[in-house]
């Protein structure tokens, strides 16, 4: 009885827009509210939406669509009325609903930790990043998003040991190669930040060995499930050619730029560095 006194004074704290809590009316018209909301969305009236999704959570705290209500109503208030305090309340009182349900209590914590982390509430985050982090019945890329959350945090805070040893936590996981070089991407950037130029080109050049190793044939049996993005690839490509370039290595700078001269977003960018170097 006491959780379901604290889980409804939650609910009326997390829903601001409610004019008052109602008497529960268990199950009533329970169904309606749900149809009713889910119609008001397709019509993309979202201020009724949110009216008949809170009288849903209120009429049936035992109901079956309760997630997919509580999570429209985060989007709502996130996505359309961009109320990140009203979001925070919401999965807050997630959190309390969910506490022995492990599978969506990490879904909340990954979304929570990265709406504190966007209002810069850092020790909330880190609360929550760290929980999901340690948890070993996680999924890898679920672990690893925390740990970059972590690390995230920890470089704006210019707490460097700790996000170097949150990174060095991403890439031992033992990951697929995907986001292995995520890891790694960004532990080398962690790395240009402290000034550890020559590890951060070791890191860059993991990478690009990690990339080597993966067939692009998808009907090849040992493709991983997760090869090394594109986008990451050739970012590390240009990160390995600009650091090259810093450390005298023009020549080897200059044929990296150049394998990359169709494949990165901003072609002029790197003509302009093939015309610096070739002046050289």
């Amino acid at each position: 009885m006491r959780k379901v006194i604290v889980f409804f004074s939650l609910l009326c704290l997390a829903l601001p827009l409610l004019a008052g809590c109602e008497y529960l009316g268990l199950g009533k018209k329970g169904h309606d509210d749900l149809e009713e909301a889910r119609s008001f969305v397709r019509q993309r009236d979202f201020i009724e939406a949110e009216k008949s999704f809170e009288r849903y959570l209120r009429r049936n705290p035992e109901g079956s669509a309760r997630w997919e209500v509580w999570n429209q109503l985060v989007d709502i208030a996130r996505d359309v009325r961009h109320d990140s305090r009203s979001a925070k309340e919401l999965m807050e009182g997630m959190l309390v609903e969910y506490e022995n349900n492990p599978y969506r209590l990490r879904v909340i914590r990954e979304q929570l930790g990265a709406e504190y982390e966007r209002s810069r509430n850092y020790e909330r985050a880190i609360n929550l990043y760290a929980a999901l982090a340690s948890d070993e019945g996680a999924t890898e890329i679920q672990r690893a998003s925390a740990y970059r959350g972590l690390a995230r945090i920890y470089l704006r805070r210019l707490e460097f040991t700790m996000a170097e040893e949150a990174l060095q936590a991403c890439i031992g996981l033992g990951a697929e190669s995907g986001l292995l070089a995520q890891c790694r991407y960004e532990l080398a950037g962690a790395y240009m930040v402290m000034e550890k130029t020559d590890t951060s080109i070791q890191e860059l050049e993991l990478i690009l060995q990690l990339d080597a190793q993966n067939p692009k044939n998808p009907q090849n049996p040992k493709n991983p499930k997760n090869p090394v993005d594109e986008s990451i690839r050739v970012q590390a490509v240009f990160n390995l050619a600009d650091a090259l370039e810093q450390k005298g290595d023009k020549a080897r700078a200059r044929a990296l730029f150049e394998s990359i001269k169709e494949s990165y977003p901003n072609s002029r960018v790197i003509e302009m560095r093939l015309e610096y170097l070739n002046k050289k």
